[in-house]
């Protein structure tokens, strides 16, 4: 199963080790500081609920005080990714919330071809599609990837969750 945690951290000063100990864990693919209303996304690969519940345990014992886990729909759903995604640094992850009911096959097609687009998923959860922006769009963010997502008749809300990157 994949998902997507974003998480908050209680104190500030203990950002970098929670990011530390989150990035240590086997079944997170990737995970980054970001800016917003959470302070941390991660992108997560587990076998079974109760290895998400042993990621969820180990946050909270790093002094997370809440998370948002939000499940990839893999049977019917939208979701792709380019090749070796997971080593592909992001500038941003944008979640869209969006009309009922939509064509899956079509958003697909679309958000493949915005190149700086490099995953899609749809999901369980507050959220229904997460997009991951490659970091090469950052600079001009609003011409390669915002506004060509406008043309989305289908979206009612947008978050965009911008992130920096952090050697631990």
């Amino acid at each position: 199963m994949k998902a997507f945690v974003l998480a908050t951290v209680g104190t500030r000063s203990g950002l970098l080790e929670a990011l530390q100990a989150v990035r240590g864990s086997n079944i997170v693919k990737e995970a980054y500081l970001i800016w917003g209303p959470y302070d941390m996304i991660c992108k997560v690969e587990a076998a079974s609920i109760g290895q998400m519940n042993t990621l969820l345990d180990l946050m909270y014992d790093q002094g997370f005080i809440d998370s948002n886990t939000l499940i990839v729909n893999d049977e019917g759903g939208l979701s792709f990714e380019v090749e070796n995604v997971n080593t592909i640094k992001k500038c941003a992850y944008i979640f869209i919330k969006k009309r009922r009911p939509s064509a899956p096959r079509l958003w697909d097609k679309y958000l493949k071809g915005i190149e700086d687009i490099v995953e899609a998923h749809e999901l369980f959860g507050m959220w229904d599609v997460v997009v991951a922006v490659r970091e090469e769009a950052r600079e001009e963010f609003f011409d390669r990837v915002f506004k060509k997502l406008w043309i989305l008749t289908e979206v009612n809300l947008t978050s965009t969750q911008t992130m920096f990157t952090v050697k631990v």
